[in-house]
Formats: C-alpha cells, structure tokens, sequence
C-alpha cells in the first residue's frame, strides 16, 4: 500500500483536535480540502476512521488503532527535528577523529579541552592508529575526519587535506652521547651510536628514510619503538639517540639534550583530512573550524 504522507498528516490532526475546522487551521487550508484527504485516506486503507455527526466527531476502532501508530510516527518526527535543532546548536552530537598518539599528545589535546568545555554535551571519539591508517581509511570511506602527520606527497585520492601546523624534528641524546659526539655532529657521524626512532609503518619514519638516503646515508635504528613518548624515554635512560619533534622535548629537561646537527632535520605538518565526497555532521564541521582558527 502507498498512501501519501501528507493524507496521514491531515489525518493526525483530525484525529488530535476530533475537528475538520480545526485541523484545517492548524494546516492553513480549507475544510473541504481537510473532508477530501479524509475521504481519500478511508478509501485508500478500505475502513471507516471517523464517525460524524452534527454534534461532535469520534474515531472508530480503525481510526484509534491507526491514530495510535501515526502519533508514535509524529512524536519520532518531532524528536528527530529536536535532535537536528540541539545539533545544530551544538548542544548534541559526536566527533569521531582518526589521529595517532603523538598528535593527540602534542597537539589535539588542548583544542579537545577547550571544545568539551565550551560544548559537554558533544561526545568525542579518537581512534588512535598510524597518520598512513588513518589516511587509507579516509580515502577508501571508512572514516570521515582525521588530523594526521601530512604525507610527502598531498595527492591523496578522495581526499581534501588542509594543513594547519608546522613542526620540526630534531635528535636528541644525553650528555654522555653529547659527549662522545663532535660538537655539531653529522648524520654520518652517528653511523656508530644506537639510533632510536619510529616503527617504519609511519610518516615520521619515511620522512626519516628519505632524509638518511638524501644525506648518502642508510638509517638502521637499533630500536623501534611505537610512540614519541617511548623513545624520549628510551633516551632518557641513556639508550641512544633518538629523532621525535621538538614539541615533544619539555623546555627544562635536565636530562635529554637537542643535538646541533649541521644537516637540518626535515620540517613536517599536520593537516586535517577528510572524505571528499562525505557530509561531515555539524559537530564535525565546527570542531574542524576551531582546530584551523587555531593554527
């Protein structure tokens, strides 16, 4: 059976104000077009829905069975439309962000902050997984929104990346490494020390790789470890010299030392990433505002 929606719509509020005038003030139309959708409506469905006489009007059995469906049906519609209005004022939804643990840690955490005061009722979710995950599932439409370690190459397919912060990598060792090293060491210079960076499944890493080869030099980490804070603190117990991004290193650290490399390390991004041709939800839309007014 396919029976217009706007019939049950004029049926809905028949049957709650048990008028046709009044219904047909309530849908700003006459009420002979209120009788008429009605009669349509009853011929459509093959029952009687009203009784009526010149006194009042009543619903039949078939009128308050289906009056009871249809009004659940009006009240799903109207919490829908509540719904979409707390959205849009931000005062319901879910952010869902795909970014490693390194971008959570330096960078995502104080907008994440200052987001959940100013909208608590907004649920935040992460997904923690390599910036290159993050990316491939972007782009084969399995997430929507990811802040991510930007790739050399920005021609991602299916994906709109815009970038908001600069950040340098450096190397970092103790004082006895300092020691041991010439005063501005060279990459080639640390082919005898243990070298201690990123799994190779990562951004960081390739960058890394890249970096080495461009320098006539082959990078052979003794360790490889999962996370920026890992390897800080694999250098802080005199483990070797580790590469991670200056934000990583606190200002006043008494132990862990930034080398004066003569060579440059290379300069990276971060960037927001999202599916070119998926919606984002309002929440979604406003964070990603706040993160790129922030840059």
């Amino acid at each position: 059976m396919n029976v217009n929606f706007e019939l049950y719509k004029v049926f809905y509020h028949a049957a709650r104000l048990l008028s046709f005038t009044r219904a047909a003030e309530a849908l700003f139309v006459t009420q002979s077009s209120v009788s008429q959708s009605i009669k349509q409506l009853e011929t459509q469905l093959g029952a009687l829905l009203f009784i009526r006489n010149r006194r009042n009007m009543q619903l039949t059995k078939e009128g308050e069975m289906l009056f009871f469906h249809i009004s659940e049906a009006f009240d799903l519609i109207k919490a829908g439309e509540r719904n979409i209005e707390n959205t849009k004022a931000l005062g319901y939804g879910e952010v869902t962000i795909g970014a490693s643990d390194t971008i959570c840690r330096y960078f995502l955490l104080d907008y994440i902050k200052r987001f959940h005061e100013d909208y608590p009722n907004i649920r935040i979710s992460i997904t923690n997984q390599p910036s290159m995950q993050t990316l491939d599932e972007i782009a084969g439409g399995k997430m929507d929104f990811g802040v991510v370690n930007l790739p050399e190459s920005m021609g991602v397919k299916g994906v709109n990346i815009t970038e908001i912060k600069g950040f340098q990598e450096v190397a970092i060792a103790t004082d006895a490494y300092v020691r041991k090293l010439p005063a501005r060491p060279s990459i080639k210079d640390l082919k005898d020390v243990p070298l201690i960076t990123l799994t190779s499944n990562t951004n960081t890493r390739r960058y890394l790789d890249a970096f080495f080869r461009a320098q006539k030099a082959v990078l052979r980490p003794e360790f490889e470890l999962e996370s920026i804070d890992l390897i800080v603190d694999f250098v802080r117990i005199g483990l070797g010299v580790g590469f991670v991004m200056a934000d990583a290193i606190p200002a006043d650290d008494p132990v862990v030392r930034v080398l004066d490399l003569k060579e440059t390390l290379p300069s990276r991004s971060i960037g927001i990433v999202t599916h070119k041709n998926s919606p984002l939800s309002i929440p979604t839309e406003h964070f990603m505002k706040v993160l790129i007014q922030g840059r």
